[in-house]
């Protein structure tokens, strides 16, 4: 009997995780009216849950035998149903369903590893509870820590402002329409041309029990979440992080200034670099066959590739480097190339349904190398670009767009370190950081410093996480090498410290902002009584359409169209993107009304740019033709002239609906 209590002592804290992971599923799952705040966390916390049961899929497939963190897990999974995710987008089947079903299959698989490894939760549940007994102190650190990180998420979840420049327009609209239609064809949006799709895949897994308002979730709540996990989860050759570093980590990505200013990728980039950072550490710490090691980092490159088209050269940049080390400090060259060979070829077969589904929208899986359907006047390069304003840009971004104090510092402890291994992951890392950021200020002259910083986000602020870990778990060394360790050890402690102190009042702004945010939501009303009058609105507007047809719009918030009931092409930004010959500017409204009829497009839905309240204002278009920056001033002009075409149209066909400054002009009907 005792052996029998024994084990079901031992089973009870898996036991009691499946308990909690079954009964909010059964709460979340089904439709119903219930707190946004509540449905949308729990059910974020679902869908991390199963990206760890398919990185323990990832895990039994790949490496069966081997020790992986709960960390790694959880990014291997998110990479694995992206892949399947992209896949599924392909034959245009990615929609609701299939997003409750990729997050099922991943919860099952999860409920199926916690029984496996009953035994080990048990142990290390038991490792933490004594620890906490014995070190009151250090139970105190990681529980402030874990507060911190709980209200960063919760505050994520609840914060509902989002960007009506860029989310309102496009993002989320995004969402919505693979929700709806599976996948995501927009030959109209420079948005959907620069992006593979990976992050839009992302937020519609959340977007099932969630509200168009909580698009911030996956990427301000889950990702530094993922990031967290990632953290805790660092070995190197066996040794844990101190805590002191893993603290300073943990309070750096929760209070950072964020460069981001719309649901775009910020903190899922920062979560998918240091998912492929510790990836490669950890397929340097033991002998594997190349494959085993080729399939985890490709998969983890890939999905950091679908996130942002900035981010495309930072795994190339970054795994070059290591295999690039590797191969000049080995006498064997042959595994080094073998593996690289593998991973470029997993990888591609990774990113091959992105590529078709960015080849139907835009005609090009490469932009801008490969233009596709987006126009050539409108460079992302600034017209009147020298190297010396080239260099300006740089170093304005670096200090005030990365929003990083003491990266400096960072960098140059980073030249007293020598890494043993043969890989140099952290060498490599730095390495792809910064070529990767020259690469994208030569690209995007023609914006400016914060712009430019939101999309070098990411791999920096993994880049400095990269380091922290680094510095944390360093081995005892001896001689010249023990006296580099210590000084690399130091400056980083001295740089990470400046960094966490550097902006106390925004700091303590933003946790207080986050704290009245979850005080608002969970204050709200539930989520069926809190649907805004613009959703009957714009049914209204489509109700003048018939059922079938394709629809051109310009509309605030085209979130709020059934994309099922018709073909929807959104027009986000003028200018940029149009399917061919191309959308004809500055030639008179009659070539515009031609084009329209010769791709297809009998209904023109639109916001007139005096009722527009944000994007498509025309006196906002006005005032960006005397802006500093060459990709307003170069872009104003296409709107201007797009929407004095669009009136010169309507007001030679009739309109089917008006009401507050909403239109649908049939193209196919004269007044």
């Amino acid at each position: 009997m005792s052996g029998a209590r024994s084990s079901v002592r031992r089973a009870l804290p898996a036991g009691l995780l499946a308990v909690a992971i079954v009964g909010t599923f059964a709460y979340v799952a089904p439709g119903g009216s219930r707190n946004a705040l509540i449905e949308t966390t729990l059910w974020s916390l679902l869908v991390i849950v199963s990206f760890a049961g398919w990185g323990s899929l990832v895990k039994a497939l790949v490496v069966p035998t081997d020790r992986v963190d709960l960390g790694l897990r959880v990014a291997w999974g998110a990479a694995a149903a992206c892949s399947v995710g992209g896949a599924l987008m392909v034959a245009a089947v990615m929609g609701r369903w299939a997003s409750f079903g990729l997050v099922d299959i991943g919860l099952l698989l999860a409920l199926a590893e916690i029984y496996r490894e009953r035994a080990t939760i048990h142990r290390r549940l038991t490792f933490v509870l004594r620890v906490a007994t014995r070190e009151p102190k250090l139970a105190s650190v990681g529980l402030f820590l874990a507060a911190l990180v709980a209200v960063r998420y919760l505050g994520g979840v609840a914060n509902w402002r989002i960007n009506p420049y860029d989310d309102d327009i496009a993002y989320v609209p995004f969402v919505q329409k693979l929700l709806q239609t599976g996948t995501l064809l927009e030959p109209f949006s420079i948005r959907r041309l620069s992006a593979f799709g990976g992050q839009t895949f992302f937020l519609e897994l959340v977007a099932v029990r969630a509200s168009a308002v909580q698009a911030l979730t996956f990427d301000r709540s889950m990702s530094v979440l993922m990031v967290v996990l990632l953290l805790v989860g660092h070995r190197d050759r066996g040794r844990r992080t101190s805590l002191l570093f893993l603290s300073i980590a943990t309070a750096f990505i929760v209070t950072v200034p964020s460069s981001a200013s719309n649901t775009a990728s910020a903190y899922s980039g920062v979560a998918f670099l240091l998912a492929l950072f510790r990836t490669l550490v950890w397929v340097g710490q033991s002998t594997r066959a190349p494959w085993r090691n080729a399939v985890v980092l490709a998969l983890v490159s890939a999905a950091t590739c679908t996130l942002r088209q900035s981010y495309l050269p930072i795994p190339v940049l970054l795994l070059g480097a290591s295999y690039f080390a590797w191969w000049t400090h080995s006498r064997r060259a042959a595994p080094a190339i073998r593996e690289a060979l593998l991973v470029v070829a997993f990888t591609f077969v990774a990113l091959v349904p992105w590529f078709v589904v960015a080849w139907q929208s835009n005609r090009t899986f490469l932009y801008p190398i490969i233009l596709g359907n987006s126009n050539p006047a409108m460079a992302l390069r600034g017209v009147s670009t020298t190297l010396a304003s080239e260099l300006v840009l740089m170093v304005t971004t670096a200090q005030e767009g990365l929003k990083i104090t003491a990266l400096g510092i960072l960098l140059f402890a980073v030249a007293f370190l020598r890494e043993a291994p043969l890989r140099r992951p952290l060498g490599a890392f730095v390495f792809a950081s910064l070529v990767g950021f020259v690469m994208l200020v030569h690209g995007l002259t023609s914006s400016d410093a914060p712009n430019v910083g939101r999309y070098a986000f990411g791999s920096f602020v993994a880049m400095v996480l990269g380091i922290l870990l680094v510095a944390g778990t360093r081995p005892d060394a001896a001689g010249r090498d023990a006296t580099r360790t210590r000084l690399f050890a130091i400056l980083v402690l001295v740089g990470s410290l400046a960094a966490l102190t550097a902006s106390p009042a925004t700091t303590t702004a933003t946790l207080s902002a986050a704290i009245r945010n979850i005080a608002s939501a969970y204050g709200s009303a539930p989520r069926a009584d809190t649907a805004p009058p613009e959703a009957a609105l714009y049914a209204r507007l489509q109700q003048s359409i018939p059922a079938g047809e394709r629809v051109f719009v310009m509309l605030d918030e085209p979130h709020h169209l059934d994309f099922r009931r018709n073909n929807i092409w959104n027009f986000d930004t003028a200018g940029y993107a149009s399917p061919a010959p191309g959308m004809p500017y500055f030639q008179g409204s009659e070539r515009l009304e031609a084009y329209f009829h010769a791709i297809g497009v009998r209904y023109l839905a639109y916001v007139l740019p005096g009722y527009s309240r944000y994007h498509y204002r025309r006196e906002y278009w006005v005032e960006m033709l005397n802006d500093e920056s060459d990709i307003w001033r170069t872009h104003a002009p296409y709107f201007l002239d797009f929407a004095d075409n669009l009136a010169e149209i309507a007001g030679r066909h009739r309109r089917a609906f008006a009401e507050r400054g909403l239109a649908v002009v049939d193209l196919g009907a004269v007044p």
